[in-house]
C-alpha cells in the first residue's frame, strides 16, 4: 500500500526481491514449523491473516504520505488547476500538479528520514506477535473503528496541511471580488488564475519546513502505535 513500492515506482523484480529477502530474514524469529503437518485449507488463514496484517501496516504508514498529497489536490482545487492533471509515478494514478509535489516531497522525507529502517522494525515486531503458524486471533468488530479514525485522521491531516494556503487564497478571493465591485470590465477570473497560483506556490514553498517537520514526526511515532495495535488486536 505504500506509494514508494508501487510497479511504476519499482520494478517487480526488485520489490520481490526485497520482500523475499524480509520473509527469509523473519524465518529466523519463527517457531519451527512442520509445513507437512499443514493440509490446504491451513494455508488459506495464514494467507488471509498475513494480508491483514499488511494492510494494517501499509495503511498506518502511508496515511500521512496520502494526507500531504491529498492537501495539495485540496489546494489545486482552490487554485482553479486541477484540470491540469498529470501521472504521479509513485502512486501510479493522476494528481493535481502540487498534489504530484507534496506526495514526492513526502515519499523522499519518509526514505531519508529512516521509514524504511521503521517499518521492517514493524514487520519484524508483527512476525514475533503474530507467528506465522499461529492461529488468527478473533477480531473484535469495533477494531473497524481504529480504521475509521484513522481515516479519520488522515482527512484532518490533509485539511491541515492546505489550510495556510486556502486561508490566503480565500482572501486573495475577497480582494478581487471588492475589486470587481469597482471595476466590473476587469477580467477577474482570469487574473485570479494567476495570482492565486503565484500566491499558492509562494506560501507552499514557505511551509516546506514545517511540511518535513510533520512527516518526519509522524513516521517517528507509527512504530509505537502499530506496534500496541498488533498487541492489541492478538491479545498479547
Amino acid at each position: 500500500m505504500l506509494p514508494i513500492f508501487s510497479s511504476e515506482t519499482v520494478p517487480a523484480l526488485v520489490r520481490n526481491s526485497i520482500f523475499i529477502s524480509l520473509g527469509i530474514v523473519s524465518l529466523a524469529i519463527q517457531p519451527p514449523l512442520e509445513l507437512t503437518q499443514l493440509g490446504a485449507t491451513d494455508w488459506v488463514p495464514i494467507f488471509a491473516k498475513e494480508a491483514f496484517v499488511g494492510l494494517l501496516i501499509g495503511f498506518f504508514f502511508g496515511s500521512v504520505l496520502w494526507a500531504l498529497e491529498a492537501a495539495g489536490q485540496i489546494i489545486d482545487t482552490k487554485v482553479g488547476s486541477s484540470l491540469a492533471q498529470v501521472v504521479d509515478p509513485l502512486s501510479g494514478h493522476q494528481t493535481s500538479l502540487n498534489g504530484a509535489f507534496l506526495g514526492r516531497l513526502a515519499n523522499i522525507v519518509f526514505i531519508f528520514s529512516g521509514g524504511l529502517s521503521l517499518l521492517v522494525q514493524v514487520i519484524m515486531e508483527s512476525y514475533a506477535l503474530w507467528p506465522i503458524a499461529s492461529p488468527a486471533p478473533a477480531l473484535d468488530p469495533r477494531g473497524l473503528l481504529l480504521f475509521e479514525g484513522e481515516f479519520g485522521r488522515l482527512m484532518v491531516l490533509a485539511t491541515l496541511f492546505a489550510a495556510p494556503v486556502l486561508t490566503v487564497l480565500f482572501l486573495i478571493d475577497l480582494a478581487l471580488g471588492l475589486m470587481n465591485r469597482f471595476a466590473q470590465q476587469l477580467n477577474v477570473f482570469t487574473l485570479s488564475l494567476s495570482i492565486k497560483s503565484i500566491a499558492a506556490t509562494a506560501i507552499i514553498l514557505l511551509l516546506l519546513g514545517s511540511y518535513i517537520d510533520a512527516v518526519m514526526r509522524d513516521i517517528v511515532s507509527r512504530p509505537g502505535v502499530l506496534i500496541d495495535l498488533l498487541r492489541g488486536l492478538g491479545g498479547v
